[in-house]
């Protein structure tokens, strides 16, 4: 008999060989760990190190995709981006280049453009912080500047705040000691892979694995409060708990957190503290709980999966929507999730303000993303959409929750112009301008769309980049701006990297190359490119992204 379930011992170099790729899912929640719990786990690998003992990392659940080689994670993300962190850093503070290589094989596989062959990662993440890992730490010789890389999130100061901290550890041990804990990291690393066929089993393996003896989740502990306050029968409470299961399996454990989170959010105006606390005040007191679980809860679960997704139908309404959730999840915050859920779960898709509404939200949450940094003001900008969403009156007229003044479109144009340090910005603005061009369209953000510096950030000496653009301070004002960027898959991206203007151009519309972009497509009857190129085009593409905003 098939239990669909198959467990086998694996060192991290197994887990990590050529050939296999390893992803996380979208609903996963972000990197967590923080440096004491980085710092533990190089603890015990340097105490095992030294013991020449093997040291037990525990389990992880992979689930099977159509493509050989490639594995989901279900359970096992935080360890695995932590050693990969870790290999990274011992890569790079690795003398001798043989060692060097054969730690980086089990990061990725360097590219072969003769080949025709983009590098092969062996762990991505999701499509918020994958491509910051990528550069910041997955990349060679990253993490002896990481410092260096703000991130523009928790999850990736984290990163940046965890390789740091290794680095720091681990210069200061010597090249034995070092080599001595790379080995255990590549071959003394005890864990359990567990594979199995589908994502529903994995959940539920998952569960097993993570509830037995362990402290809950907090949608463990939501879980119970309804169920107590609700007094059910056994009979009942079966069938609850059954379809509370089926919620998780659709979500997954930390999404199904975030989702409560949200609902507290909109009930909750000030949602500040401990989840499971907020949630009892702001939610369960004030609602009947069998009317929570039969009614309210399932159609949240499946607005949460269409907000997060962008999958919300085949109509053209529906299609409308997506494109305006695929850009606001391509965001570097969240707190548009709050009011798109709220609305999608009581008003729904087929409502007639619906497109409108979610049209309004995007430009709200870039509005916020460009200039509004405070997060209490932030919160305050999303609440009043949630406080006024029944009566479109409130949301769309004149003083309504959606307005933007005269100074705020004022502020907006004059950001546009400007710089976008951070990575997720940059991608954001991207992905915005490519569905705002003529001929664009509306990408996924977890779609293989890089962006590319067409004047690069790091310029080495005796570039031609040196002879066209000799002020390093316009370099620096303008490699960061509209005007200077380009849509690439990453593969091709990998093509283009430094070179001179015209072999870019070569590579951006040679084959495969970046003509299905439309942002790529706009430049490509430029023959040159100039600081005063740069410049006019990052004011036409600002103006471009105005006017489809409709900024005052």
């Amino acid at each position: 008999m098939d239990l669909g379930v198959r467990a086998q011992e694996s060192s991290l170099s197994n887990i990590f060989r050529p050939g296999e790729r390893l992803h996380m899912p979208p609903y996963q929640r972000s990197y967590s760990w923080a440096e004491p719990e980085a710092l533990d786990l190089l603890g015990d690998l340097k105490e095992a190190s030294q013991n020449e003992l093997p040291h037990f990392i525990g389990a992880i659940v992979l689930v099977a995709s159509d493509t050989p080689g490639d594995f989901e994670i279900v359970d096992g993300q935080q360890r695995l981006t932590t050693l990969t962190i870790l290999l990274a850093v011992l890569r790079d503070l690795e003398p001798d280049e043989t060692r060097k290589k054969d730690l980086h094989a089990l990061i990725g596989s360097d590219a072969r453009p003769q080949l025709g062959e983009a590098a092969d990662w062996r762990l991505t993440l999701n499509h918020m912080d994958g491509p910051f890992f990528r550069a910041a730490i997955q990349e060679p010789g990253a993490t002896l500047t990481v410092e260096n890389e703000p991130g523009e999130s928790e999850s990736q100061s984290r990163m940046v705040r965890n390789a740091a901290v290794f680095v720091k550890e681990i210069e200061a041990m010597s090249d034995d000691e070092r080599r001595a804990l790379a080995n255990i990291v590549c071959n003394g690393c005890a864990i359990v892979r567990v594979e199995v066929k589908g994502r529903d089993t994995g959940f539920r393996v998952f569960r097993v694995l993570n509830t037995r003896g362990k402290e809950p989740n907090a949608h463990d502990i939501i879980k119970t409060d309804l169920f107590e306050r609700a007094n059910f029968s056994e009979r009942d409470a079966e069938t609850f708990a059954e379809k509370w299961s089926e919620h998780e399996a659709v979500l997954g454990g930390a999404a199904f957190d975030d989702l409560l989170r949200q609902i507290r959010a909109i009930h909750d105006k000030n949602p500040k503290g401990d989840l499971v606390e907020g949630f009892r005040k702001a939610v369960i007191s004030k609602t009947s709980p069998r009317d929570f679980l039969s009614n309210v809860l399932p159609n949240y679960v499946e607005a949460y999966r269409r907000i997060t997704t962008g999958e919300t139908g085949t109509s053209q309404q529906a299609q409308i929507i997506s494109a305006h959730l695929n850009r606001l999840r391509a965001l570097e915050h969240s707190g548009w999730r709050a009011p798109a859920l709220h609305y999608m779960a009581t008003r729904g898709l087929e409502d007639p303000g619906a497109p409108q509404f979610f049209e309004r939200l995007e430009r709200l949450g870039f509005q916020i993303q460009l200039i509004i940094h405070d997060r209490p003001r932030r919160n305050k900008r999303y609440r009043k959409v949630i406080d006024t969403m029944k009566n479109d009156r409130s949301l769309f007229g004149r003083s309504g929750a959606f307005q933007i003044s005269k100074d705020e479109g004022r502020k907006m144009r004059e950001r546009l112009l400007g710089r976008f340090a951070t990575f997720s910005q940059r991608r954001a603005m991207a992905l915005r301008l490519n569905a705002a061009l003529e001929g664009g369209r509306t990408l996924p953000p977890e779609s293989d769309a890089t962006v590319e510096h067409v004047l690069p950030r790091n310029i080495q000496e005796g570039s031609y980049w040196l002879t066209t653009w000799p002020d390093p301070q316009k370099r620096r004002e303008q490699c960061d701006t509209l005007g200077n960027f380009v849509l690439l898959t990453h593969k091709v991206n990998q093509k283009a990297d430094r070179l001179d203007y015209r072999a870019k151009k070569e590579v951006y519309f040679g084959e495969a190359g970046g003509t299905h972009f439309a942002l790529t497509r706009d430049l490509k009857e430029q023959d040159a490119w100039t600081s005063e190129v740069v410049r006019k085009r990052t004011e036409r593409l600002a103006k471009i992204l105005a006017d489809a905003w409709e900024l005052p």
